[in-house]
């Protein structure tokens, strides 16, 4: 491999970053040839390790680094520092408690962030349901048609503001579990240099 292909590779694994963070990365090991100069190619990319394993590593810090703004950014950010992990050779049976460790932790962090949406879209359809069956009773008794409309606006708009806590629950779990992942690899990463 030489440096041309070392860095087209590398530039192809960082996909998954933005363009800037990409951009910066790739920059810094050009310039990192460039000090090594041309007979020193083979020795420094050799230094360096695989371009997969780079970028896994960058991936990793991107994500811990960065807070996710939505819940679909978190969820790329985790799924970002697992494979970074798995990226660094491990014993068989240590990858597997790991591996089983993350899941589980996933699982539970999936399962909460899904019953505070769940709930939320509860509260907004029974709100609805409320207003609706409040004016269906129009003709009958106008004070139950009050109460019912009242009652309608009233979970509709918790559940508005269930919804946005969901919202804001699920990214900020997202970049807790994130935060404990990269905490994870930083320890492994001590641990392979001690």
């Amino acid at each position: 491999m030489n440096r041309k292909q070392f860095l087209q590779d590398l530039r192809r694994e960082l996909e998954a970053l933005p363009f800037e963070e990409r951009e910066t990365a790739v920059t810094y090991y050009e310039e990192y040839f460039d000090e090594a100069g041309p007979e020193r190619e083979q020795e420094t990319i050799s230094g360096f390790g695989t371009p997969a394993k780079i970028a896994a590593q960058l991936k990793a810090e991107y994500a811990v680094n960065k807070p996710p703004k939505t819940p679909k950014e978190g969820f790329s950010k985790v799924w970002m520092v697992i494979l970074a992990i798995f990226a660094f050779p491990l014993a068989f049976p240590l990858a597997i408690v790991i591996a089983a460790l993350i899941f589980t932790l996933f699982a539970v962090f999936v399962s909460i962030i899904f019953a505070f949406g769940i709930s939320a879209v509860a509260l907004v359809l029974g709100g609805l349901a409320c207003i609706v069956g409040g004016f269906a009773v129009i003709a009958a008794s106008p004070a139950t048609t009050l109460f019912f409309v009242g009652g309608g606006i009233a979970i509709l708009g918790i559940g508005i503001i269930f919804a946005y806590g969901s919202h804001i629950v699920a990214t900020k779990l997202m970049g807790a579990f994130a935060r404990l992942l990269g905490r994870m690899l930083s320890r492994m990463r001590e641990r392979k240099t001690s």
